[in-house]
Order: structure tokens, then sequence, then C-alpha cells
């Protein structure tokens, strides 16, 4: 699919809403994640205003107790949700995890977690428990790639699984240097391989997206990215593998927008977010 196509199926996702519509038509989404070493507080907090420009009904941010401070004054529209913790680190709490999962149509994981077995168990309860829309991204990648089951594992789970590796993140969860699209249809997930052209896939149908530019490579594109996704993937439920690949449309639009404003060099991934709500509104105008 050329990228004319990705964009008339964008403003297609991205059209009017009706006048009598409310927020729980547009999902609820909940993004775990954050630690103190890792400045997860502040990215999450981007990722929720992020998330909100890309239509979500109501977003919550689900992050270590002791770190939920830091992350207030840079939020107005999301919720808070502490996590049981430990010294910035989020401890795994099952009472914690059951109320997200009865609470949120989606919920994307893993994003400043750190590389600890409370993850890998998070990870783990979320993949057993939960039927909704579930995001794994960054840490919740690495602690997946360490579960020697994790093709089992992603099979068997209710949950509509969308992972969202780079390519050295993508080396360590495949099992037999399968592709993207051959991962995608042995675990019955969604693969959105990111790169300079990103590869969205679910084995049977394949995306190719090549938006976006070089000031992107950056850190903290990924989260924007997740927050995008959650939103798009929230309020378009029953097209999931076309809305992760205009999730990643939107987001390129909005890191070229960025770069145009700043540089590839001196560009950074908040500009990305800040550039969502004038991608959105290019991309309904007809003006790529």
């Amino acid at each position: 699919m050329n990228i004319e196509e990705i964009d008339l199926l964008a403003r297609r996702m991205l059209g009017a809403r009706a006048e009598d519509s409310h927020k729980g038509d547009y999902g609820y989404i909940a993004l775990v994640g954050g630690s103190l070493e890792y400045s997860g507080a502040i990215r999450l907090a981007s990722m929720a205003n992020v998330a909100m420009r890309s239509g979500a009904g109501v977003t919550a941010i689900a992050a270590p107790g002791s770190i939920c401070s830091l992350i207030v004054p840079q939020i107005l529209e999301s919720t808070l949700f502490p996590l049981a913790d430990n010294n910035g680190e989020m401890v795994f709490a099952e009472s914690d995890f059951d109320r997200l999962i009865s609470r949120y149509d989606c919920i994307a994981v893993g994003m400043g977690m750190g590389n600890t077995d409370e993850t890998g168990k998070a990870i783990r309860y979320l993949l057993e428990n939960y039927e909704g829309i579930l995001i794994i991204d960054a840490d919740g990648l690495n602690a997946l790639a360490c579960m020697e089951d994790r093709v089992h594992r992603l099979k068997a789970s209710e949950a509509k699984i969308i992972l969202t590796p780079h390519p050295g993140e993508f080396g360590r969860l495949r099992v037999n240097d399968e592709s993207a699209e051959e991962f995608a249809k042995e675990t019955q997930t969604i693969v959105l391989l990111k790169g300079h052209t990103t590869t969205v896939t679910d084995g049977v149908k394949t995306y190719k997206i090549t938006c976006g530019c070089a000031g992107m490579a950056t850190a903290g594109s990924g989260d924007v990215l997740s927050g995008i996704l959650s939103a798009i993937c929230a309020s378009h439920k029953n097209e999931l593998l076309a809305a992760t690949a205009v999730g990643v449309y939107i987001n390129g639009v909005a890191g070229e927008i960025a770069q145009a404003e700043s540089s590839d060099i001196t560009m950074i991934a908040s500009d990305t977010a800040k550039a969502v709500k004038e991608a959105v509104l290019k991309i309904r105008a007809d003006k790529i």
C-alpha cells in the first residue's frame, strides 16, 4: 500500500465525529510504565497528552506512586493511577493490575519501566488475564524476550496484542530469525517493526509506511508513537491492523512537521508530540 492509500485510510479514521458522541465512544486508555531512573514520568505525561490529541476519550497514567508528583504538573486532562513501588520502580501487585484490566479498553505497557523482574511479572499477568488491546513496548518487549515460552504465551493470550519493536528489540524477540510477517503469523499478533520504512503486519496483510524523518532518531520518539497508537487503536478496535498503520502515519507526519520547524539535529521527541495536533489537522484537510 502506497502513501496515498495510507493517507486515505487516515483521513477516514480521523473523520468528523457524531455530534451526540461521548468520551466512552473513543476508548479508555491506560499508559503503564515509568520509573525514577529512566525519566519515565515526563515521557508518560507526554504520551498522555499525545493520546488525547490523537482522539482518546479517557487517558490514565499508571506509574509508580512515588513519581506521580513529578507527573501532576505535566498533565491536565489525564488521570493518575498510582502503582505500588519501591524507590521509584514499579512493584507488581495483582490488585493494581486487576483494576487496570477491569477499567481500560487499551493498555500500553513497558515504557520506562526498567528491565526488572517486576516488569516481567506485569507482562505475564496481562498476557494471561487481559482481553482488551495490549500494546507492548520498550522494557515490556525486553521482558517478553526473556520468556522462553513467549510464542506460546502470545498465542494463548485473549488480548489483542500489538508489539512495537525496533530492529534490535525484534532481534531479541523472535525465535528462529523469522521475518516480521512470519513472527506475527506464528504468534497471532500485530508486529510494528520500526525503521526508515516501518512494517506493520499481522502475517496475512502488511503495510509499509515510509513517512518520517531523520530528526525522529532521538530518545522518546517511540513513546510518542505509543501514545498515538493507543488512541487510534482504542477508537478503531475492529480494524486494529489498519489503525496501527494509521498511528505510524500520524506519527511520521508529526515528525516531518516538527523537523521543518526545527532541524534534523536540534529536534527532540517532544517536538513531535507538540506537532500531533497540526498533523491531524493537515491529514483531515488533505494537505499532505
